[in-house]
């Protein structure tokens, strides 16, 4: 989204990216329209490597266009789920 939280350093930018977990597992819904939700996840302190899995809901730039910054900052495999193409 284009809006922030005021006083909490995030920017935005037009994409979507959700962090979700529960007691078990950590998902990303959607990596944005860059790697900037990652700078936006550490402000947050939240950890990306504990990430378990990534779902891509559509390959639209503006949901899906972090993914490879995402990948290139990550030393391991990870689980993505996303609509065949």
């Amino acid at each position: 989204d284009n809006c922030t939280i005021n006083g909490r350093n995030l920017k935005g930018e037009g994409g979507a990216s959700y962090y979700i977990e529960d007691e078990d597992k950590k998902f990303l819904l959607d990596t944005g329209a860059s790697g900037l939700f990652m700078e936006n996840a550490k402000n947050l302190d939240i950890n990306l490597d504990d990430i378990d899995t990534v779902v891509l809901s559509h390959g639209h730039y503006d949901h899906a266009g972090g993914l490879k910054d995402f990948i290139e900052s990550r030393d391991d495999k990870i689980n993505i789920i996303c609509h065949p193409l």
